[in-house]
């Protein structure tokens, strides 16, 4: 009899259990991270009678949580890649929203400055137009500073966000640790919403910063980032910490303070809030200043270069329509030498819009590109007499310089900001072609000379009035004023270079001896515009790679690039969210409560522990029969 109420007993207390635990996951059926429990049910030892053995009942051997740690880490995975691109997209829609505006883009305000560059050389001698001309430039400069600003802005945006996102993440991973102590004191016996607790705390972990957790032994989880850095050892959590770039103090870097030293790991972050900064920061924002401020620097030194090859409407020699800067060097925070580094722009046409990192190792030095770490072929030693030399640049290193110092270079830093228009007047803007060919009315023949062409710019009598005199029909020579600067006499050919004081000319026909043709300065006041027509043709010649890109086409691929970058984000976005949902389906499939099991399981629950009432209430009844038939 006693063993009938035993049975009863277990059944009824073991049907209550799976109630209380079907109910918990009843009642957290949609609490964030919940991870359903089932209660394991295991026959008691029965107790021998003879022959046979009669059942003890059944007892409880754990609350298990139905977990899967792969589908977990899974989701969690997914979450931080989704927070990445999500950050990512956000600020370069930003970013494509300010370049790609018809109204407030660079591309726009390139386009109405060599407009009216056109409108001058459709009226080259008017002062009205040549002062637009420079109110144009002055534009078109103010919308480069414009644009430099909000670039600026969105790098500050993203220093803060990112100390931010370091501050969340390091007061998670605190209470990680927190939770990880207490397991390791609870030891088996670990509640299991511990256990829940942790496993969200890690996924608002990976949101922030692309992690990797190891289970140990004693039921503690480590989560390293960065190349294998821990974050969280048992109950210890070292912190996240912003630090300033060593090559460039006015960014910020992320690194790992594990209170005895501090590891950068701003290379290895790909998942999470951060990861998604680093990634805008890196290949989008700094590759648009870059190439923006190569846009500005070539856009000055193309646009001078071809003004510096006219005159202006007093006579003279155009000389720069715009001023710029110079590169920036920063030394590294590490260098242990007292060297410097000095660098200037020896070719605006090799620049090739990207920020460099030239390193010493005692006897040469090595130049990488600062975002992809790619080595870049550079010729010559550093010193005044071997300038190091590499994409447009001259680079010349002063005595002092310690082997492993390293020296960054932005060729175009300032280029963005500096840009100027430097003319005073209207007046100085060189619209005419420098010089002016014309044949004598007294020549015998219908021989006829070309519009010289400028090789040498300095060239002291470039505007000193010049005669080509036949001396026979086949031979020249070439002299000014009294012909006391007479060269030649030189043998002559229909068509061939005629060369002096800086220009070249060509002679077209059969001259005749004692012809004469005349080479001198375009006169003050000239409504020549063949200097202005080429001045407007700068923006769409090739300038930059070889003669392979024009600035239009650098400033058109400066905007597409954004633009596609913006549109892959978007897309990323909606890839990722959807293996996201997808990691949360496999998940809960698994872990997650179905409400509909669950009331099959109460229903079933409940009648155990109904027929185990019965069970007892039946033994019971027995047994007082018993005794009233021994009272008997």
């Amino acid at each position: 009899m006693s063993g009938t109420i035993t049975n009863g007993l277990t059944a009824l207390l073991a049907a209550q259990r799976a109630l209380q635990t079907t109910s918990n996951n009843i009642a957290n059926a949609n609490t964030p991270g919940y991870v359903r429990q089932r209660t394991d049910f295991v026959e008691l030892p029965g107790t021998p009678n003879g022959r046979y053995t009669v059942g003890a009942g059944v007892g409880i051997t754990d609350v298990t949580r139905i977990y899967d740690q792969y589908l977990t880490d899974n989701l969690r995975s997914a979450s931080s890649l989704e927070q990445r691109h999500v950050t990512y997209g956000s600020f370069t829609s930003r970013l494509d929203g300010i370049l790609g505006n018809p109204d407030t883009g660079i591309n726009t305000s390139v386009q109405r400055f060599f407009d009216q560059v056109e409108a001058v050389g459709r009226d080259p001698t008017s002062i009205t137009q040549r002062q637009q001309l420079l109110l144009e430039g002055d534009n078109l400069a103010s919308r480069f500073r414009q644009l430099q600003s909000q670039l600026s802005g969105l790098g500050l945006e993203v220093d803060a966000r990112m100390k931010s996102a370091a501050a969340t993440a390091n007061d998670l991973a605190g209470q990680i640790a927190d939770v990880n102590a207490q397991i390791s004191a609870a030891g088996s016996s670990a509640a299991p919403d511990l256990l829940d607790k942790r496993d969200e705390l890690l996924k608002s972990l990976g949101a922030q910063i692309d992690i990797t957790s190891v289970t140990q032994k004693d039921g503690t989880v480590s989560v390293f980032v960065g190349n294998g850095q821990s974050l969280v050892l048992g109950g210890r959590a070292s912190r996240l910490a912003t630090i300033p770039d060593p090559l460039d103090g006015s960014r910020l870097q992320l690194a790992v303070d594990t209170g005895t030293s501090v590891q950068d790991i701003s290379t290895r972050v790909g998942g999470g809030v951060i990861g998604g900064l680093l990634a805008f920061r890196n290949n989008v924002l700094d590759a648009t200043t870059q190439q923006l401020g190569q846009l500005a620097a070539g856009l000055a030194a193309g646009f001078n270069d071809q003004h510096a090859r006219g005159v202006d409407l007093d006579g003279n020699l155009g000389g720069d329509f715009f001023g710029t800067s110079t590169p920036v060097v920063s030394a590294a925070t590490t260098n242990s030498g007292s060297g410097t580094v000095s660098a200037s722009i020896a070719d605006a046409t090799g620049l090739a819009g990207r920020d460099y990192v030239a390193r010493f190792d005692g006897t040469a030095w090595t130049v990488t590109d600062r975002r992809s770490g790619a080595i870049v072929p550079a010729t010559g030693a550093g010193t005044t007499a071997s300038p190091l030399q590499f994409e447009g640049l001259s680079i010349t290193a002063s005595a002092g310089v310690a082997a492993g110092d390293r020296f960054m270079i932005r060729p175009v830093a300032n280029a963005i900001t500096d840009l100027h228009v430097v003319l005073g007047s209207p007046e100085a803007i060189a619209a005419a072609a420098p010089l002016v060919s014309s044949a004598s009315a007294a020549n015998a023949s219908q021989a006829s000379v070309s519009t010289p062409v400028v090789a040498d710019y300095n060239d002291p009598k470039l505007l000193t009035p010049a005669q080509i005199y036949f001396n026979t029909p086949t031979t020249y020579t070439v002299f000014t004023g009294s012909g006391a600067d007479a060269v030649g006499p030189f043998p002559y050919t229909s068509g061939s270079d005629i060369s002096f004081a800086g220009w070249t000319a060509k002679v077209s026909g059969t001259p005749q001896a004692g012809d004469r043709f005349f080479v001198s300065g375009t006169a003050p006041g000239s409504g020549d515009n063949a200097n202005v027509q080429a001045l407007a043709s700068v923006a769409g010649q090739g300038f930059f790679g070889g003669g392979t890109q024009s600035l239009q086409d650098l400033g058109a691929g400066i905007v597409a690039s954004v633009g596609s970058a913006a549109n892959r984000a978007k897309n990323d976005i909606d890839v990722q969210e959807a293996l996201r949902q997808q990691a949360e389906i496999d998940l809960q499939n698994v872990s997650g409560v179905n409400l509909d099991e669950e009331a099959a399981n109460m229903l079933k629950y409940q009648q155990s522990y109904l027929a185990a009432s019965k069970v007892i209430s039946v033994a019971d009844g027995l047994f007082q029969n018993l005794l009233q038939i021994v009272g008997r």
